[in-house]
């Protein structure tokens, strides 16, 4: 028996395993352009990658702008990759509207086999200021779309930028984010102007209608959260936050999102975690939940791209593996990024879909493959 209480062991395991988080350097087995920007003379900025695994093709949605912001009429795209070689099939695109700016879409696969894509609609100005979410269907499985419209309010508040979404049976959750300049949006306590709340809501109809759950920001303490992911962990969850104060977040929850427990993974492994992680998504493996995204390990040097193994007893990290930029080169944009996975035992590969910019230079669509057991 330990003799140490146990509410202390994963205080106790958390000490432990930042002395000794194991890096990993892995070989890419592939890499390539899916989409180049200099194939564009003008809307060359490519960026923001989500994804969807539709089993004989993966359906990417990205940004075609260009800049990183403030550039009225950029679109979302989209393109079909061949799941095995991470090759581009067909693309186009699927949301568009004068005046306004597509800047990331996130996917959403309901229940009875329909898709969508909900959209941060942004219009310019001296601040970025959120239209409202919008959403384009397809209930074909991606082969078309509808039309491009505004999700409206959910109870009272309207949003406007949605992260990620788990479907379990007919209901879907969705962690989206309010804004003050939106209807029933507050500006929230410590966070960047004009940013309100990450909020979960819910849809029992396929997405039709939307309901709100609860204020995760407020949640967690009042802390000044934005892009964030979740997890289902046994009867609850585990959500990760990026955070404006520059910190990433882990948060253990029971069934309906109240925190039972939370650390602070920057401050925890502050050797190779300096800041948050850029746009975080998790996933689970063999048993194993990781936490993948853009990591700024060394104040000072460039961003790289990072997978994580998290201890989700301690809420910490396990091991690392830096997936790009291990050299340091000038990579001045890019690393939200998506996984999938092919092959079975040994021969299993890690793909995914990110953006890269050099030197200042527009941002390509990219495609990087691992060999599994080399980054798990």
């Amino acid at each position: 028996m330990s003799r140490f209480p146990a509410v202390l062991l994963p205080l106790l395991a958390t000490a432990a395993l930042a002395a000794e988080v194991v890096e990993r350097v892995p070989r890419v087995r592939a890499a390539g352009v899916i989409v180049a920007s200099a194939e564009a003379v003008d809307w060359r900025y490519l960026a923001f990658p989500a994804l969807l695994d539709r089993g004989d093709e993966i359906l990417v949605s990205f940004k075609r702008a260009r800049s990183h912001a403030q550039d009225p009429g950029a679109a979302l795209d989209l393109v079909r990759l061949d799941p095995t070689t991470g090759r581009a099939i067909d693309r186009r695109a699927i949301a568009q509207l004068d005046g306004h700016i597509m800047q990331m879409g996130e996917w959403v696969r309901f229940a009875n086999g329909d898709i969508a894509n909900y959209i941060d609609t942004q219009v310019p100005g001296k601040v970025t200021t959120r239209a409202g979410l919008r959403v384009v269907r397809s209930t074909d499985g991606g082969r078309t779309f509808g039309p491009l419209e505004r999700v409206g309010l959910v109870d009272g508040v309207e949003y406007g930028y949605a992260f990620d979404h788990i479907t379990e049976g007919r209901t879907t959750w969705m962690l989206a984010m309010t804004f003050a300049n939106l209807p029933g949006g507050k500006q929230a306590p410590n966070a960047r102007a004009p940013a309100g709340s990450v909020d979960v809501i819910r849809s029992d109809d396929h997405g039709k209608t939307w309901h709100f759950v609860r204020n995760l920001s407020h949640e967690f303490g009042d802390v000044p959260i934005n892009e964030s992911a979740f997890i289902r962990h046994g009867d609850g969850w585990i959500v990760t936050t990026r955070g404006y104060d520059s910190h990433e977040r882990l948060h253990l929850t029971d069934a309906s999102f109240r925190v039972v427990r939370q650390t602070d993974l920057t401050a925890t492994h502050a050797t190779f975690l300096t800041s948050h992680i850029g746009r975080p998504r998790l996933f689970s493996r063999d048993g194993q939940v990781y936490l993948l995204g853009r990591n700024v390990r060394e104040k000072g040097k460039p961003m790289q791209l990072a997978l994580f193994r998290l201890d989700v007893v301690a809420l910490a990290v396990a091991s690392f593996a830096v997936l790009d930029n291990a050299e340091h080169a000038r990579v001045t944009d890019g690393y939200y990024t998506a996984p999938w996975f092919r092959g079975t035992g040994a021969d299993t590969m890690l793909h995914l879909v990110t953006y890269k910019g050099l030197n200042g230079q527009p941002p390509d669509l990219v495609h990087l493959a691992f060999r599994w057991d080399e980054v798990k």
